[in-house]
């Protein structure tokens, strides 16, 4: 996997921004649309900030969601809330085509049969260029946790959790689709990480986060998360 350190989070973010805008802007000139998905988190978003101003064709975008809670509209811990407030005013909010995860479905399997076949159907089964992940102190990503049986689904490329996760059920992508991504965009910052990053690059199979390819992945990481 390819690494770029960075002294800062806020810097990480920046980077992050003007790499997505150069892969989307490169990609447009030989494919009719760009499709990626996005996990949550405090650098992301400042990421999702910056990107939200540079001139892009952001109809011809599609944007995925790695993983979301199953809460309430408009609640605070979804990853959507958080989205449409970091886009807030943007040309993102009119011309981006946005698809959330249906996690208000009455039969979650369902709803994530029906993603999956969203993300069929957009992508034309090409698959998503791009999904950038996180990496949680305890070694997860999107929401591949440790010890839930969501770890183990090799037949399906969206699934839920089996058990809560810090309060909630969460819908996530699996391992086979993240694993069948053109490219994987890891932001990693805090101090509280380094552990886990250090087994990320070791592809640590004891962790979530340690099974996912590293052939096309870039990593882009603060001074804080590297530190030994």
């Amino acid at each position: 996997m390819k690494t770029e350190l960075f002294s800062t989070a806020d810097q990480v973010a920046a980077g992050a921004a003007a790499y997505l805008e150069r892969e989307i802007l490169e990609a447009l000139v030989h494919q009719p649309s760009y499709s990626l998905a996005i996990s949550g988190g405090r650098t992301p978003w400042e990421m999702l900030k910056i990107l939200s101003k540079a001139d892009l064709p952001w109809q011809r975008v599609n944007l995925f969601q790695v993983d979301e809670r199953v809460a309430p509209d408009g609640h605070a811990d979804r990853n959507l809330t958080q989205l449409f407030q970091t886009i807030a005013g943007t040309q993102m909010v009119t011309q981006l085509r946005i698809f959330p995860m249906p996690v208000l479905a009455e039969d979650l399997e369902e709803g994530c049969h029906e993603y999956t076949q969203v993300l069929h159907e957009v992508t034309e089964g090409k698959g998503l260029d791009l999904i950038h992940l996180g990496l949680g102190s305890d070694g997860h990503t999107a929401s591949l946790v440790p010890g839930d049986g969501v770890l183990n689904i090799q037949d399906r490329l969206v699934a839920c959790t089996q058990n809560l996760y810090q309060g909630r059920i969460r819908m996530t992508l699996t391992y086979p689709l993240l694993n069948s991504a053109k490219q994987l965009l890891w932001i990693v910052t805090g101090s509280e990480k380094k552990e886990m990053v250090q087994r990320l690059l070791q592809q640590d199979p004891s962790i979530p986060a340690g099974s996912i390819r590293q052939e096309n992945a870039l990593l882009m990481v603060d001074q804080a998360a590297m530190e030994r």
